[in-house]
């Protein structure tokens, strides 16, 4: 598998760069990992992953974000925001201050970036900045709202929808025209979120919002109905067909020790090594971080209910790559239950999909458990018919008969 963007290996940063949301002992353990670059190509070329950064670089990413047409990926570190040029193969950097979450796309050539208050401000409300790629421009709209985040892309070009807490603490959620600086209610259904752990994913194209909070996940259409809900959920981000839902949560702990990958070892092996480490892990003081929890993804499958664990990766930032149907992106954190250094991961979900439809069971999949459909119906004129997916091209509603391409999504460099 060729790596996605191999000829800018020089994006990764160095060890003392951006260590994102990890704790402080997920830290040292990477720190002090060894890393194979050949170990890495292998896992993810065996799953179909290609990867964004150098395999084995410090790839702390805070956030990342896919233009609509896939060629070029905004990402966050310490220092700011960059643009990485697939085509071009160049790097440029967001002229603004530290901002506070992602940015968003609003078309191909003009990303949306929250920052905070201006230095010296008298209060903490903060600002979007509209940063034009082709022009090299700002325009700052200044809102009313503080500790920015959840930007997304409402129903026009001109539209973001995103959260942000008001005079009294409570996280709104609000659309912002990005033309006039005018702020309205998007969900009036939708009154506030967990001010620190609520989450939002509005997908406009298939009219859903996902909202996730202590309780767990919920997926709503956007005037109000409610179609799924999942407890212990951090994140739901539908699909812009509006039939498939991932979902982010945590993965079954596991020992940060001795990791292997699914064919290292014979069952036998891995059964006798695991109890080893079970017996040297009881020898070990207190102090001693014993075990760590993974992100995990799974798929929900509004039509009929399917629940489907993801273990060809653990990852989280999860997001549909959109210039390529059924693509998805997220950040990587560990290939076939072995914990890897961190990238940007990119891969083709569509053949599996596909499989699951037809009744049998790909590598890389399992289901969770059996479970209802959700209540209320999916989205109208979003949701796939009832007939399984389609023998169609991958820019097609469903996904494709045949195998995962070898090659780099169009627009993105071989």
């Amino acid at each position: 598998m060729l790596s996605l963007l191999a000829a800018l290996l020089l994006t990764s940063c160095s060890r003392e760069e951006f260590h994102g949301s990890q704790t402080f002992t997920q830290t040292v353990e990477q720190a002090y990992a060894e890393c194979s670059e050949s170990e890495i190509r292998f896992l993810t070329g065996k799953q179909g992953i290609q990867t964004a950064f150098a395999n084995c670089g410090s790839n702390k990413f805070a956030h990342f974000r896919w233009s609509p047409n896939g060629r070029f990926i905004y990402f966050q570190l310490t220092h700011g925001g960059h643009i990485m040029d697939g085509e071009e193969k160049t790097i440029s950097t967001v002229p603004t201050e530290m901002p506070v979450d992602s940015a968003a796309w609003l078309r191909d050539d003009l990303l949306v970036v929250p920052l905070g208050p201006p230095e010296g401000a008298a209060d903490k409300n903060g600002r979007l900045v509209l940063f034009n790629r082709s022009s090299n421009t700002l325009n700052t709209i200044n809102l009313n709202l503080s500790e920015v985040r959840d930007l997304h892309l409402g129903e026009t070009e001109q539209q973001v929808v995103l959260t942000g807490l008001d005079s009294a603490g409570v996280r709104k959620v609000v659309s912002v025209n990005t033309g006039d600086g005018q702020v309205s209610v998007p969900f009036p259904w939708l009154t506030q979120l967990d001010p620190a752990a609520g989450t939002l994913v509005y997908e406009a194209k298939a009219g859903l919002v996902g909202v996730a909070g202590p309780e767990g996940g919920v997926l709503y259409k956007a005037d109000g109905a409610e179609l799924g809900r999942w407890p212990g959920v951090k994140r739901v981000v539908p699909h812009p067909e509006g039939r498939y839902v991932a979902l982010e949560l945590d993965g079954a702990p596991v020992s940060p020790f001795d990791m292997r990958a699914w064919d290292e070892l014979s069952e036998q092996a891995r059964a006798r090594e695991l109890a080893r480490q079970e017996e040297w892990l009881k020898r070990q003081p207190d102090w001693v971080t014993k075990q760590i929890v993974p992100p995990e993804v799974q798929i929900f499958d509004l039509q009929n209910g399917n629940r489907l664990r993801v273990t060809a990766f653990w990852g989280d930032r999860f997001q549909w790559y959109q210039s390529r149907n059924y693509y998805a992106s997220f950040v990587m954190f560990g290939v076939e239950g072995k914990q890897l250094n961190s990238n940007v991961g990119l891969v083709d979900l569509r053949e599996k999909l596909r499989m699951v439809d037809q009744g049998d069971m790909p590598l890389g999949l399992e289901p969770v458990a059996a479970s209802a459909a959700p209540s209320g119906a999916a989205p109208s004129g979003a949701a796939p018919t009832d007939a399984a997916p389609s023998d169609a091209a991958p820019s097609d509603a469903a996904p494709s008969e045949e195998a995962p391409s070898e090659e780099a999504p169009s627009g993105t460099p071989d």
